[in-house]
């Protein structure tokens, strides 16, 4: 009995001493674990780090593509009469509207547009951008060495489907290299380069013609163009799957839909064609034939989707969706009044002030300095908080209260302050493109993306040929009655409305109490014009306010 006593003391004295001793070595287990653990964590940031700044280097390097395609839209702005004179003193094609130089590069991208999502799904996303690259150095090489209008349109028409590539692209990879709560931030620097491209290319386009001629202004691209086409094939890589890898170039080429993409570009074509030529007052069986054209393309090109092709090029399922059909409505509403903002403050400046061209053009500075902000600003909100549909309503709310003031304080003799309230339609569109290229991706499937972007610059693009020919035929249905009611009863009145409505110039010809009658017509016409802009503003508000929101994770 008593040897248990002695043998439960040990046991417990035993105890008590595993105990003691074990409890400095857990506790240095636990500090390996901690240490382990920070280890693994620094690795992981060292490797996010790292992934960031491979993910930046790519994306920097699809950005010079970016800046050149949008600096040469502007670029031909400010070229195109001059291009035009050039020909005809030439002889070359002096039959041929010179605005078919800007309007053909329209018309190619919102042909092409749709096409490069599907292509990219089929061949690869870095063998179809290089695509882009090289057609659009193709088109800017012949139109620099055009020797009449001719070849210069089909210059501008491959450059055009060209361009529709290289900026779609861009946003398809984002989707691809950075999660969804980062795309806002990137697609940011997209605007960003975008707003800055078209900013300079007006500059560098007008000074270049001046200095050494406009075919320079061309040439000039190619070598960036060039780089570019070198840096892709260098850094940019891309998962290949291994159906993709045993897939034969001939079995891929069969799986394209031509027979769907050649209805569907068609009917872009000839209804695009057909409301720019309405905006004009063109001959109405000219008109009527390219409804009718467009209208029937449409329908056949529903049709073959529906039942024919295996791999549509725009799967119409996709325009029963809510993302889509809210983003592509909101983004086309937002560009057009951008687009509308874009012509219509020059054209202010230039009649009120008596500004040159370069002087009402840098009007627009406060427009690109909102864009830039807006864009960045979401950007990071959205990073922050997973939420796109806030900024989305705030850039509707944006653009209305620029056009309320444009209303407001836009009434002949507009000050330095005044003049600044453009930032909050540039800031509209900066927003407005950002979150919503974010509510799309949230709201389709991961295979979709790619077909959803194309399909949302396709609407943008439209959008641009819609805003500037709306706006444009708003103003002048209105100054063409408002001149008449101010000039009519006045001797030889018909003769200057005429004279005004055919060149902004002679109105800075004008005195005295003419010229006032003259500029109060304009103004009435103005503020016509900016409160369709806010009646515009508002439905893109109401769409963002009933679409609906899925918050984004990590």
């Amino acid at each position: 009995m008593t040897a248990r006593p002695a043998l439960e003391v040990p046991l417990v004295a035993s105890e008590n001493t595993i105990e003691q001793e074990t409890t400095p070595l857990l506790g240095q287990e636990n500090s390996n674990d901690d240490l382990e653990t920070q280890r693994n964590d620094s690795v992981s940031e060292s490797q996010h780090e790292q992934t960031e700044r491979s993910v930046f280097g790519i994306i920097s390097v699809l950005l010079i593509g970016v800046f050149v395609s949008q600096a040469d839209t502007t670029l031909v702005f400010a070229t195109y009469a001059h291009i035009t004179s050039e020909f005809i003193r030439l002889g070359g094609g002096s039959w041929i509207d010179g605005s078919w130089i800007v309007t053909s590069f329209g018309l190619a991208t919102c042909a092409t547009q749709p096409m490069y999502g599907r292509l990219s799904q089929i061949f690869g996303r870095k063998p179809i951008l290089q695509m882009s690259y090289l057609l659009f150095l193709i088109g800017t090489a012949i139109a620099g060495l055009a020797r009449n209008m001719m070849q210069m349109i089909i210059g501008r028409i491959i450059q055009g489907a060209g361009s529709a590539g290289m900026v779609s692209m861009v946003s398809i990879l984002l989707t691809d290299l950075v999660p969804l709560h980062e795309v806002a931030a990137y697609r940011s620097y997209v605007n960003i380069f975008s707003t800055v491209g078209r900013s300079c290319g007006g500059l560098i386009g007008g000074y270049l013609t001046q200095t050494i001629g406009w075919r320079w202004a061309f040439i000039g691209q190619c070598p960036l163009l060039l780089l570019s086409i070198v840096l892709v094939w260098w850094k940019l890589e891309e998962p290949q799957h291994e159906v993709e890898l045993k897939q034969s170039v001939w079995t891929k080429l069969k799986r394209i839909d031509f027979v769907g993409a050649f209805f569907m570009s068609v009917a872009i074509l000839a209804c695009i064609t057909a409301f720019d030529l309405g905006s004009k007052k063109a001959n109405t069986s000219v008109l009527f034939t390219l409804v009718v054209i467009g209208v029937s393309a449409g329908a056949l090109f529903a049709l073959t989707e529906r039942f024919w092709a295996k791999e549509p090029i725009f799967p119409l399922e996709l325009l029963g969706q809510h993302a889509v059909i809210t983003s592509y409505s909101i983004i086309f509403i937002q560009t057009g009044i951008q687009v509308a903002l874009m012509f219509l403050v020059p054209l202010y400046f230039q009649v009120t002030a008596n500004a040159s061209m370069g002087e009402a053009g840098a009007h627009l500075v406060p427009a690109v300095f909102g864009n830039t902000l807006g864009g960045l600003a979401v950007g990071a909100w959205i990073k922050r908080t997973g939420r796109y549909k806030p900024p989305t309503i705030l850039a509707s709310m944006s653009a209305m209260l620029c056009f309320s003031l444009l209303l407001v304080l836009w009434r002949g003799h507009t000050s330095t302050a005044g003049s600044l309230v453009i930032f909050f339609g540039g800031c509209a569109s900066g927003m407005a493109n950002s979150a919503v290229f974010v509510g799309l991706t949230a709201g389709v499937e991961k295979h979709q993306m790619a077909i959803a972007t194309t399909g949302m610059y396709l609407s943008s693009n439209i959008a641009m040929v819609a805003g500037v020919s709306a706006a444009s035929a708003i103003f002048q249905s209105a100054l063409r009655s408002n001149l008449h009611r101010a000039l009519g009863r006045m001797l030889g009145g018909d003769e200057i409305a005429k004279r005004v409505l055919a060149d902004v110039a002679y109105v800075q010809t004008l005195h005295g109490g003419l010229r006032r009658l003259v500029i109060r017509a304009f103004v009435t016409s103005f503020r016509r014009t900016f409160s369709v802009q806010i009646a515009l503003a508002s439905m893109a508000l109401v769409i963002g306010v009933l679409s609906r929101q899925k918050k984004i994770t990590r």
